[in-house]
């Protein structure tokens, strides 16, 4: 009966912040009234027989994530087809069926490989230029509406310098289509696509790198990104390859690894610290972080690369408790797959070094096998062979469509160029010690319009990062004075893919913390279960915390996912720190 009490209260925690977002936020009242309905029932059962439906906690807190992810992700409604612009053919021209006004004129453009163009109209048998593109920064995969003031039975759009794929073209007068013929079947051949110039409809922030790129390595096209490694660029294109290039395909991968990492923090804490209402805590508290939320909506690469260094932690501390070698080597292919990410997991080499030398130096009761320069040996095996095996794998398509192995051995000449050398200011750029503390948010897009505000940023629950700083410097006490495995263990875990950053000179955001943040959740977790262990009445506390971070995700929802409010609430409510330009 204890443990079905027990059950029962972690389950109605779980569902009820779901029940509040889809009442808040969402137009599924039919689904706020369902779920309401069974948690009533639930909840009248339990009161008459201690019986109630039982559901996997871990599939509620997974199954809300997918529900709060996917909400306004973005259309899966863009223009696919596209006619090819370039020096060999630079002119498209568009007939009305009669003189006509124009005053705005939207186009979608897919790639733009530094293009500049230019719109002129027909006037008297010549063509009056009426508006010209010529930015440095590429406008991919995004709507852009024009105000113009011109009368004409003809535009021309023109190339005078690169190439661009045009996927649609529309003109307007009085918020009317005004109708056009072209050569080219594909530039109106899909008026059912609606327009948008928000980040529903479009790439925001550095989408325009790794999901235009994600769609090039698809189509066997040369790639425009090359300042990472090529694995998740691979991993975004299953979601293009599913629901096409749009907002919704090129953001769905992120979603998905998004969702299994609350599965996987669940099942991590269960192993660590062996109680169910541990791993509920840790997966519950990583569901509702702030950074892991905004990292997993965009088509950004982090969150492949933060998944598999977390596998791989899991891994290797499964072997450190079960001492099979199977688990280590595994730990090695996942941080392999990792590093053919993002460059960032290679700290993660720093933590595996560390958790070694602690191993040694305690005298850990290993196995005589993995005993001392056995487990160099074996450590080396996983995390340099292993490791840099897979990682090399991940470029085997370079090799497979190039047919020359240096083509790889340049890519990584190139990464180490563009960031060894990388200079430059950035507005949102912070230092390393300012994460913890969550001064500096990293805006990735912002619209305002007559007092309406809409934005998504990148930055930590309070919540979570705030009492994450108590977390750590507990966890450094008891490492150093009772040395217990899953402390030190989390400690170096998240001091290897923290401190490192002290050492790096270029300009640096808050979401280079994003590798850290789920080892601060366990440290969180872990001083939770010592004052639970303490004292029965910090159960409280235990409740009270979980219920706060929670509470401030339903809060801080619209500036984690674009959701429109009235600039005064984010201005009153949001903005708790000088600095936070949400």
């Amino acid at each position: 009966m204890k443990t079905n009490k027990h059950l029962f209260g972690l389950q109605i925690f779980a569902i009820t912040p779901l029940i509040l977002f889809l009442f808040l936020y969402t137009n599924h009242l039919w689904l706020v009234a369902i779920l309401s309905l069974l948690l009533g029932y639930n909840i009248s059962s339990f009161k008459q027989s201690g019986e109630f439906i039982k559901v996997p906690l871990v599939l509620i807190l997974t199954g809300s994530f997918l529900v709060y992810a996917l909400t306004g992700l973005g259309t899966k409604d863009n223009p696919q087809t596209f006619k090819l612009l370039n020096h060999k053919d630079p002119f498209s021209t568009f007939h009305f069926k009669q003189t006509s006004p124009i005053d705005e004129v939207c186009y979608y453009m897919g790639i733009d490989k530094n293009v500049k163009f230019k719109l002129s109209a027909a006037k008297d048998k010549k063509w009056e230029e009426f508006y010209k593109y010529d930015k440095n920064f590429p406008f991919s995969y995004r709507w852009n509406c024009l105000d113009v003031n011109v009368t004409t039975h003809e535009v021309l759009f023109a190339i005078t310098q690169g190439e661009v794929m045009l996927n649609e073209i529309r003109f307007f007068y009085k918020k009317k289509l005004v109708e056009f013929t072209n050569k080219s079947k594909f530039l109106n051949d899909e008026p059912h696509t609606k327009m948008g110039t928000t980040f529903f409809e479009g790439m925001y922030f550095d989408e325009i790198y790794h999901g235009r790129t994600a769609f090039e390595i698809l189509n066997d096209m040369t790639i425009y990104e090359t300042t990472h490694p090529y694995l998740g660029k691979i991993i975004i294109g299953g979601g293009i390859e599913l629901f096409g290039m749009s907002p919704y395909g090129w953001r769905f991968m992120n979603v998905i690894f998004g969702a299994f990492f609350i599965f996987v923090a669940y099942y991590f804490a269960l192993l660590m610290f062996k109680e169910r209402e541990f791993a509920f805590a840790s997966s519950f508290v990583m569901l509702y972080s702030f950074m892991h939320f905004t990292q997993a909506r965009i088509a950004l690469i982090d969150t492949f690369g933060v998944l598999f260094v977390f596998i791989s932690y899991y891994f290797l501390y499964r072997f450190i408790v079960k001492q099979k070698l199977k688990w280590l080597l595994i730990s090695g292919i996942f941080f392999g797959l990792a590093s053919g990410v993002k460059w960032s997991a290679v700290f993660a080499s720093l933590g595996f070094l560390a958790i070694a030398i602690f191993l040694l130096v305690s005298k850990y009761p290993l196995e005589k096998r993995f005993a001392g320069y056995r487990l160099i040996l074996y450590g080396l095996l996983s995390y340099a062979v292993i490791a840099i095996g897979v990682y090399f794998i991940t470029f085997l398509e370079i090799y497979l469509k190039t047919g020359d192995w240096y083509k790889i051995i340049e890519y990584q000449i190139n990464m180490y160029n563009y960031h060894s050398k990388l200079v430059g200011t950035h507005a949102y750029s912070s230092e390393w010690w300012s994460w913890l503390l969550d001064l500096k948010p990293m805006s990735y897009y912002r619209q305002i319009n007559d007092g309406m505000f809409s934005s998504i940023t990148c930055f930590g629950n309070p919540a979570i990062f705030w009492t994450g700083i108590v977390a750590v410097l507990y966890l450094l006490y008891v490492a150093i004075t009772k040395r217990v495995l899953e402390a030190v263990f989390i400690l170096l875990a998240f001091l290897g893919l923290y401190l490192p950053y002290i050492f790096i000179s270029r300009m640096m955001f808050i979401y280079h913390f994003y590798y850290a943040v789920p080892f601060l959740i366990l440290a969180i977790i872990y001083m939770l279960r010592d004052l639970m262990v303490w004292s029965k009445k910090s159960v409280k506390i235990y409740i009270l915390f979980l219920a706060v971070v929670a509470f401030l995700f339903l809060m801080f929802y619209p500036v984690l996912s674009g959701y429109t409010v009235p600039k005064t609430y984010v201005d009153t409510y949001l903005v708790w720190i000088n600095g936070w330009w949400l």
